[in-house]
């Protein structure tokens, strides 16, 4: 685990790391500081690491160091800057957002160039046959590669969110928030992604109301 004299240098470590491939590594470096006992009073470069920290758990879709990250930072801040968990929590929900939409396109994009090949393309007998008994058309190939993987972290991103902010008097307003867009989020999990667990979404939201 590394060591780190100032805060800011955790971050700086991760950006050089960032800059020659090595996200995992920089997430791994900026998890250490941030779960480091060393670091539980609030100053202002834990949220710019906090920021950095959240884009990267989104790029690797990594709930779990997420999770982790958001949970110590709310020990760190809800005594003294809770307004500062909500910009981190904010960002986190924003960019996660953003990646299911890009996939969304991204796969829409791909059915309708995939579209416009069959119309050119003349099928043969057995690619016909084979399609057939796959059951798998072009959509749900797409989708399964493309959009549920995004919309599985979605859904984590706010189930996290959900847990980290419940049963918290000072976080009362930000958790309503958070519930009020979990909710609309249902009818969006059954539209492109067939996987039953996100029809526990909105069951889950109620039971943390």
């Amino acid at each position: 685990m590394a060591t780190f004299a100032k805060p800011e240098n955790a971050l700086k470590r991760a950006e050089e790391l960032i800059h020659v491939g090595q996200k995992q590594a920089a997430l791994q470096a900026l998890h250490d500081l941030i779960t480091s006992k060393r670091y539980r009073s609030w100053q202002k470069p834990l949220e710019r690491i906090m920021m950095k920290y959240v884009e990267l758990c989104v790029d690797l879709r990594k709930g779990r160091f997420a999770k982790d990250g958001l949970i110590q930072y709310r020990i760190v801040c809800q005594q003294v800057n809770v307004s500062s968990l909500e910009e981190v929590i904010k960002h986190f929900m924003q960019l996660s957002n953003e990646k299911a939409e890009q996939a969304r396109n991204q796969a829409q994009a791909l059915e309708d160039a995939l579209d416009v090949e069959d119309l050119e393309a003349d099928k043969r007998p057995e690619d016909l046959m084979l399609s057939y008994v796959s059951g798998e058309k072009g959509k749900d190939r797409s989708d399964r590669e493309h959009v549920t993987p995004w919309f599985k972290f979605l859904w984590e991103t706010y189930r996290t969110v959900l847990e980290i902010l419940r049963n918290n008097s000072k976080l009362e307003a930000l958790y309503a928030v958070s519930y009020s867009i979990c909710v609309p989020l249902h009818p969006v999990y059954i539209l492109f992604t067939h996987d039953m667990a996100f029809h526990l979404a909105v069951p889950f939201c109620v039971h943390n109301q």
